[in-house]
C-alpha cells in the first residue's frame, strides 16, 4: 500500500497497517521491532514522544517508507 504522510497521526495509521498486515499483537509486533508496547501504541496513536533516529529505525523494521517529494 502506499500513502501520503502529512501527520503523525497518518505515520501511526501506516504503522498500525504493518501491523495487523503482519496478523500480529502490539505486544508481539513490539517485540519484533525491538521496541516496548508502550512505544509501539504511542506510534499506533500518532503520538510519538520523540522523532528522532529510533522512530525512523522502527519504521524501516516495520516495513514503513518515508518518502517526500521536492516541488
Amino acid at each position: 500500500m502506499i500513502g501520503e504522510i502529512h501527520s503523525t497521526a497518518d505515520l501511526g495509521s501506516a504503522v498500525r497497517r504493518a501491523r495487523t498486515g503482519s496478523d500480529m499483537s502490539q505486544d508481539d509486533f513490539a517485540a519484533a521491532l525491538g521496541v516496548s508496547q508502550r512505544y509501539l501504541s504511542e506510534l499506533e496513536r500518532g503520538r510519538p514522544k520523540v522523532l528522532d533516529d529510533r522512530l525512523v529505525d522502527t519504521l524501516a523494521k516495520a516495513g514503513v517508507r518515508l518518502l517526500y517529494e521536492v516541488d
